[in-house]
Order: structure tokens, then sequence, then C-alpha cells
């Protein structure tokens, strides 16, 4: 059975987007940019949700992420790429597929199905269903060092409270905390 993990970056005091779903307040230095080449390199399918789709595809494919971050802007346009949405008829983005229609039965059907694990970066609606659902195995959060006054958490809505296990843990140099959760 596949794995289904969560990857996303948060502030301190956990919001995954600011006011107007800014994001600006991410870092994305060396190391950062590390990171994400090394979690890049498992293979793993990307799932996404519709808007979070379109920001990737809307930068990744672009000479500009080329220049800023090769190896990521690399590994991100050679992922296998799923976008959950029932409103988009054409993921124009290569490599990429859309799944429609029932989020827990898709999901369900794709964890059980054979092939490589899946991540799910961004796209905190699709997480805290998930979450709700029990599907998720895995979230792995960068926890940057920046407070905000408003913003959307990553888990806005769930329905319970989710109960973690802390397996690994790690400290960048420039104070970002990298937690990895299990259910517990």
């Amino acid at each position: 059975m596949r794995k289904l993990t969560v990857f996303n970056f948060t502030t301190l005091n956990g919001f995954y987007k600011g006011p107007g779903e800014d994001i600006s307040w991410n870092q994305h230095g060396p190391q950062e940019n590390e990171h994400a080449e090394n979690g890049l390199q498992s293979g793993n399918v990307l799932l996404f949700g519709r808007r979070t789709f379109e920001m990737m595809a809307g930068f990744w494919p672009t000479d500009q992420a080329l220049a800023m971050m090769p190896a990521v802007a690399e590994g991100m346009n050679k992922a296998e790429k799923i976008v959950i949405s029932n409103s988009l008829t054409d993921p124009a983005w290569n490599n990429s597929r859309l799944l429609s229609g029932s989020l827990e039965k898709n999901i369900r059907e794709l964890k059980q199905s054979a092939g490589k694990d899946i991540t799910i970066l961004g796209s905190g609606s699709i997480v805290a269903q998930l979450t709700d659902l029990g599907l998720i195995d895995g979230y792995q959060l960068m926890i940057n060092p920046v407070a905000l006054g408003a913003g959307t958490t990553l888990f806005q809505g769930i329905r319970q409270p989710l109960n973690l296990k802390l397996v690994n843990s790690s400290i960048l140099s420039n104070g970002i905390l990298v937690l990895d959760y299990e259910p517990a």
C-alpha cells in the first residue's frame, strides 16, 4: 500500500498562508532548496489541490524558476503530478493528470494501487479533509521563525483533534525547524 504524506511550511503560529494567500514569508535559501531537492529525489508522486497546482504550474516551468532553483525546478517538472479538482479540465503542466469526483474514494483507491508513495504539497483544504478521513500517514512541517497576525492554518476546518507522534526533527542553521510526525 502506498503511503500518503504531507510536506508543508508554516509560520511559528501555524499559518501556511498569510492574508491574500501570501507565502512570501517562507524562506527559500540554500538549505531549504537542498531539503526540497532531497525530497524530490524520493520520486514520490506529488498531489495538489487545484489552487496550489495552478500556482506551482505557473512558476516551476518558467525560466525564472530554472535560474533561481535549477535542481528543484527540474525535479518539480519531471515529477508525476496529480491534481484534485472537479473544475479543472486540462492540467497542462507536464506529467500531470486530473483526479475528480469523490476525494475519499479516489485517495483510498490511489493508496491501494501499485506505485510510488504520494506527497501532498501545500493544498491545505485537501490536507484538512484527508486528515479528518484518517488517510494521511505522515506530516513533515518546516516551521519558519516568523509569526503573522492573520492567515490560514494548515489544519483549518478539521473536525476532531489530530494527535501526532514526533518521529524525526532537525534544525536548519537559519532557525527553521523540520518536524516529521505520524498519527499517534
